[in-house]
């Protein structure tokens, strides 16, 4: 059996929990009926289909910025861990003979910070080439390859292809007798690359559309499930607030709450965390592409692991802006 105390397991869970905790994406969504009209243009009593149109060909630049506070107390010591990812990110727009999008996708600049009580780190694919850091010689090859994801109208990530090549270019680079380097190496990269930059980043772009047409007032639910060392349960309405100039303006709010026990870094713990979730999204009506975002988090409530219940507090927050 492992032996631990509270306080040092909960001085490794908290930089974990940073990014498993921030629930963004949705799944599934319920709208008035209309799902046969076209997006309208025209004054606040039109119907509007919002959903992803771009035009074949079109091209679009994004700066998306990430950052979140993880906080603990426990034996009256503090934990207080910092992350903040700054991503840049280009999308070039075709269509399949099925209706689908496919986007390119190029990332031009990753920059990663991370700070735990005084200790800070920091990654930049733009130092990739003379590095000795794993993890920052991957976000290098990332910036110089090309990544293609199918996109449904509704914003379904359906696929996306590359950044698996890109994985097995890095393992063969190590020697076989390096199991251990190898398995860390892998693990950053589908954490860091599979879900923090390339499913979160998509996430947080696509999955807003309602299923059904609506008009200005209107309202849709979606709900979603981040999976991780701690499960995350999101429900978040989302409201379409105007129309003005062919920009969409949506605002969002959400309630999020975790599961009641995970197993993190293989130890059962309980977890009792709640939080509020606020968005406001301004969109290109016609195309469905975001021309900006904001959204915050707050969660608070308490990890019990070695019988010590442990308060938590987490801050989170998104902008992304079109260029």
């Amino acid at each position: 059996m492992k032996k631990y105390n509270s306080l040092s397991l909960a001085c490794q869970l908290a930089p974990r929990c940073l990014a498993c905790l921030i629930c963004l994406a949705a799944v599934s969504c319920k709208t008035r009926p209309g799902a046969d009209r076209q997006y309208a243009a025209g004054d606040e009593n039109g119907i509007y289909r919002l959903r992803l149109n771009p035009a074949n060909g079109s091209k679009y630049h994004y700066e998306i910025s990430n950052e979140s506070e993880f906080k603990l107390e426990i034996n009256d010591k503090k934990v207080d861990n910092q992350s903040r990812r700054d991503v840049g990110v280009y999308y070039q727009v075709t269509k399949d003979t099925a209706g689908n999008f496919i986007l390119a996708i190029r990332y031009d600049k990753i920059h990663i910070y991370t700070k735990q009580n005084d200790a800070e780190t920091e990654m930049d694919a733009a130092n990739a080439a003379n590095s000795l850091e794993p993890a920052e010689k991957m976000l290098g090859l990332l910036t110089g390859a090309e990544l293609v994801a199918t996109v449904t109208p509704l914003g379904e990530v359906k696929s996306v292809n590359g950044y698996k090549e890109l994985e097995s270019k890095i393992m063969a680079g190590f020697d076989e007798r390096d199991t251990y380097g190898k398995a860390k190496a892998q693990g950053q990269w589908d954490k860091l690359v599979g879900e923090e930059l390339i499913g979160r980043n998509m996430d947080q772009l696509f999955k807003i559309f309602p299923d059904s047409a609506v008009h200005v007032g209107d309202k849709w639910s979606l709900n979603s499930r981040q999976k991780g060392e701690i499960g995350i349960n999101s429900r978040t309405s989302y409201t379409l607030q105007e129309i003005h100039n062919e920009t969409a303006v949506i605002v969002s709010e959400g309630e999020l709450t975790s599961d009641s026990t995970a197993t993190m870094m293989g130890y059962n713990v309980t977890t009792d965390l709640k939080g509020r979730q606020k968005g406001e999204y301004q969109m290109e009506a016609r195309s469905g592409m975001l021309k900006s975002a904001t959204i915050t988090a707050d969660i608070e409530g308490t990890i019990t692991a070695a019988g010590k219940e442990i308060p938590v507090v987490i801050k989170s927050s998104v902008k992304l802006k079109s260029r």
